[in-house]
């Protein structure tokens, strides 16, 4: 089966379009809801995430909150003319810098607000990168920490400390964008890695940064989230580029197919407004005079 991997913003938030109550704050500081003025407050019992982004990438964490089970915790929504379950998210994040950074965030495994009790159920991790200088040159990946209550094969079974480790790799294309028509573009897939940074060489088997964890083994525990960048960039699709000697070659499609045809034909394509013909080097040899 051919990989796409189509562009993702991180910004976007369509799984908390409901109300988000409150604000973020500290373990255990009083906060006010702005919704329907009830106040409200994390629990203490939290442990510590420890983020470590490369060079040039940026990380936002998005611990998010669910009511208990057995607890119904309605809000009405004027946006929805009706009531629905409260939600609430709490967000960190490390900025892009063109350094490598760690950054330790609290995340409670609580949250209190009228009389309900809401607990953690997901660490959603969004990965954010920048490849260039213009402000179209950025892609994005996410991954997660589920918390489990049970339980599973999968789980981790540290009692005080969690490694989650993943492999970024850049994947080029041919922009479709008016702006960069025929030029390159990237984007970013983020797989979960090995002990010793290894990924699945089959795509299919690959998975997201992150995994589950035991809720009673959280408190006072230290999750660490740690990712590099891979060492060489692919092809965003199968049967696009050619890769020779040289560097790779996007092929000439014809008016059925964009994939490489037998015997394949070559187009040139732009970059840093060069004419080139081979990636990354944009051309196949350099004279020296």
């Amino acid at each position: 089966m051919s990989r796409i991997f189509l562009p993702f913003s991180t910004k976007s938030l369509a799984l908390w379009m409901l109300p988000l109550i409150g604000a973020c704050s500290s373990a255990g500081q009083l906060v006010t809801s702005t919704v329907d003025g009830a106040s409200s407050y994390y629990g203490t019992d939290s442990f510590t995430l420890v983020a470590t982004s490369p060079a040039n990438f940026g990380l936002v964490s998005k611990a998010q909150y669910a009511p208990e089970a057995g607890q119904t915790c309605k809000v009405y929504s004027p946006g929805l003319g009706g009531e629905v379950s409260r939600r609430h998210q709490k967000t960190d994040d490390i900025d892009i810098k063109d350094v490598e950074q760690t950054a330790s965030f609290n995340i409670p495994l609580s949250y209190h607000v009228a009389g309900c009790r809401m607990e953690l159920q997901r660490v959603e991790l969004s990965i954010e990168a920048r490849y260039g200088p213009s402000s179209l040159d950025i892609a994005g990946d996410v991954g997660g920490i589920s918390i489990v209550s049970n339980a599973s094969h999968n789980e981790n079974d540290s009692a005080t400390t969690a490694h989650f480790r993943g492999v970024c790799t850049w994947m080029f294309q041919l922009s479709e964008a008016r702006i960069q028509k025929d030029g390159i573009s990237k984007v970013l897939s983020c797989s979960a890695a090995s002990s010793d940074w290894t990924v699945p060489n089959d795509y299919m088997e690959r998975s997201k940064i992150g995994g589950s964890i035991q809720k009673t083994k959280l408190n006072n525990s230290k999750v660490t989230v740690d990712f590099r960048v891979a060492g060489e960039e692919e092809p965003s699709m199968d049967n696009r580029w050619i890769k020779t000697v040289k560097g790779w070659k996007p092929c000439q499609g014809t008016e059925k197919s964009n994939r490489c045809q037998t015997p394949p034909s070559f187009k040139s394509f732009k970059m840093n407004g060069r004419e080139c013909t081979v990636y990354p080097n944009c051309v196949e040899q350099e004279h020296t005079f």
